[in-house]
């Protein structure tokens, strides 16, 4: 009986957190910023270009964000209607990865949150975090824009990877991936993944590059050859003409330096600190008792690295980290301040550039940033360096008892 009533509170109170969030947005439904303006154009062009649309890519979507504009333009509501709607509609993957996610994690966890019970009350929390966050309310149901679509889609994968499900992993990372070029961040942790489970073949990978083309068919159908994605995706590099956009990184103190010459060393540092990393992970991190929240740990770590080191990053492409770190901060309390500041930061920044705050202050939190992100890397080293020493004393009590036995006998 107590059971079916906390099911019964658990329910409710998901309905309630979930139509606070909607309401929220709901809030800023006839508000937008610049970016919302553009994506307003973007469908409009769209529309009036029926199939054509499919020839170029729009900014940094790809091919099956204008597949969802073009059949979003057969609905009977305004251009600025379909835009906020097709941004809510990603924004729902947001509560969904919150959920199951947490869930999962309190569910191997072992102790008191390990019971289907109060599990499912850490998955609350977690869907709680996500959908509530100022961060995913201000991109979505402000700005309109799309980072829930290959963030969400990421954690997704990452999470049909847990549950031993490679092929809709790798299925859901291409979704990401194909939505955003901002989706291959997860790249680096799917391959350390892959090293440390051995729970699938390495032919799993190829299920990436077929969805995409698969994807890719209305774009070569309007005349664009196979590897038109591909030849786009490689395209991005140089976009811009400096290290420094938007995203108050490193590159903020260095913000006139030339992306030809130094996008290089940004890629060349981003590249460093994952061999660095995957050495460590390599020699110590392949064992048993590696645990979910480590995953979750060393997944946040990567998608941070990335935003930290490469060059033109836009302010949004922290947003996964932004996102998810107050998640790891339940399971891991060394991170609950690291978390909240970087929310607080991903917030000011976003209030700053679109919001009507006042004058952007990104020298300061870029030093806010830096030093979550040092938190990160000293809890990464923390992690694979406790772990070696657990498999050396391990291994050393075993030889012990070997030797007692010995003797025994």
């Amino acid at each position: 009986m107590e059971k079916k009533a906390f099911k019964v509170n658990t329910f409710t109170a998901g309905l309630a957190v979930f139509a606070a969030g909607l309401l929220l947005r709901l809030a800023f439904w006839k508000s937008g910023s610049a970016d919302t303006y553009a994506f307003e154009l973007w469908f409009s062009s769209v529309r009036e270009a029926g199939m054509s649309a499919f020839t170029d890519f729009l900014g940094d979507y790809n091919v099956p964000y204008i597949a969802v504009m073009y059949f979003v333009t057969k609905l009977p509501f305004s251009d600025f209607v379909c835009v906020k709607l097709v941004a809510l509609a990603f924004d729902l993957l947001g509560p969904t990865s919150g959920y199951l996610i947490a869930k999962e994690l309190a569910s191997v966890s072992g102790g008191a949150g390990s019971g289907s019970g109060e599990a499912s009350k850490y998955g609350l929390i977690g869907m709680a975090l996500v959908w509530l966050s100022p961060i995913t309310i201000g991109n979505a149901g402000y700005q309109a824009q799309l980072e829930a679509m290959w963030a969400f889609t990421g954690f997704l994968a990452v999470y049909m990877f847990w549950k031993k499900r490679p092929a809709i992993g790798m299925a859901l990372w291409a979704v990401s991936f194909a939505m955003k070029p901002q989706g291959v961040f997860f790249l680096p942790f799917i391959l350390l993944y892959y090293y440390r489970s051995k729970s699938f073949s390495i032919l799993y990978f190829l299920i990436v590059p077929a969805v995409i083309e698969v994807f890719s068919i209305p774009s070569m159908i309007a005349g664009n050859s196979f590897l038109y994605f591909w030849q786009y995706f490689l395209g991005q590099a140089g976009r811009y003409p400096f290290v420094y956009y938007y995203y108050p990184n490193i590159w903020i103190w260095m913000r006139d330096l030339p992306y030809y010459v130094f996008g290089k060393v940004g890629i060349g540092m981003m590249v460093t600190a994952f061999v660095l990393v995957t050495i460590g992970f390599v020699r110590r991190g392949r064992d048993e008792d590696w645990t979910f929240v480590r995953d979750l740990e060393l997944l946040v770590w990567s998608l941070m690295t990335c935003a930290m080191f490469l060059p033109a990053m836009h302010e949004r492409y922290n947003y996964p980290a932004e996102v998810m770190l107050p998640v790891l901060a339940v399971f891991d309390k060394k991170y609950r301040v690291p978390a909240a500041v970087l929310v607080a930061s991903g917030w000011l920044c976003n209030g700053m550039s679109y919001y009507g705050w006042g004058k952007a202050e990104f020298y300061g939190l870029s030093l806010l940033n830096m030093a979550v992100y040092a938190c990160l890397c000293a809890g990464i080293v923390k992690a694979l360096s406790s772990r070696g020493a657990d498999l050396a004393g391990s291994k050393a009590d075993s030889c012990r008892g070997s030797e007692v036995k010995g003797g025994s006998v």
